[in-house]
């Protein structure tokens, strides 16, 4: 069985995405693993002594926050198996071993609203330790299906194994499934001919999806670029590799807190 694992700060945004990944669970037939990465203190009812009248309420820390995820998830909700762990005091490499040691098949981030810097985990520095794919969920994407989701990329350099995860992924989703041409910097315009031969030689022919298309996105402002492809295109969920070409440029240096604001649906981001 598959696990998505969510990286949970106990914020808001964290409690959104955890939601969507419930509903991504429940399509990939796959387990969630909890991981919490911030105490909470919880309310704590305890009884006067004898004689008195009054209980006094106080507040404790709680290392491994028991039921927490019963506090996220409706219970009518919970047909995916949801485990929880408190990693509190890991760093990222200790994180990534986690996610790797459990073979995660992807792991969840909400983002905040926002733009900030803050975040309590290095998302760049986790990225380069993992081997499967983060899932960046913007805290205003709505609870939906998922039913058009685009990788981007210079498609002579596009990855089969890559096609294939999104192919799977769109399957259980009943999703469209497209690849988004966007010539590298400092390489000249496919031809229209030749990119449907890549296409339909390297991806179309070893990759078992019916709904696998193709777009040639001929414009050059990238921003312009990224708006047609989410809002001109309708797709609801983004694709990139973090080490190639357009990454930088669309997200900035390094993923922050926060997606920039006209990245509006969820980012899944491959680390390699």
């Amino acid at each position: 069985m598959k696990t998505i694992i969510i990286i949970n700060d106990n914020s808001p945004d964290a409690g959104h995405a955890a939601k969507f990944a419930l509903m991504m669970a429940a399509k990939m037939n796959a387990s969630i693993l909890l991981a919490n990465i911030q105490k909470v203190e919880k309310p704590v009812i305890e009884k006067a002594l004898a004689g008195g009248s009054q209980n006094y309420t106080f507040k404790k820390t709680v290392p491994g926050l028991p039921g927490h995820s019963l506090t996220m998830f409706d219970k009518s909700e919970l047909e995916p198996s949801i485990k929880e762990i408190d990693i509190s005091e890991a760093n990222e490499n200790q994180l990534a071993e986690l996610i790797n040691k459990n073979n995660a098949w992807m792991v969840v981030k909400g983002m905040n609203a926002h733009l900030t810097t803050n975040s309590q985990i290095n998302l760049n520095t986790l990225l380069n330790k993992i081997e499967c794919p983060l899932l960046l969920i913007p805290a205003s994407f709505p609870l939906k299906s998922i039913e058009r989701l685009v990788y981007i990329a210079d498609l002579r350099y596009c990855r089969l194994p890559i096609v294939r995860y999104l192919a799977e992924l769109a399957k259980n989703w009943q999703a469209d499934l497209s690849i988004a041409h966007l010539s590298a910097k400092g390489l000249p315009d496919i031809e229209e001919h030749y990119a449907c031969d890549i296409f339909n030689g390297d991806f179309c022919r070893r990759v078992n999806y019916d709904r696998l298309f193709f777009n040639n996105i001929k414009e050059k402002n990238l921003t312009t670029a990224i708006d047609v492809i989410i809002n001109g295109l309708n797709n609801d969920l983004l694709v990139m590799v973090k080490s190639r070409f357009h990454f930088k440029k669309v997200i900035g240096e390094c993923i922050t807190g926060s997606l920039p604001a006209n990245i509006t649906v969820p980012l899944l981001v491959f680390p390699y």
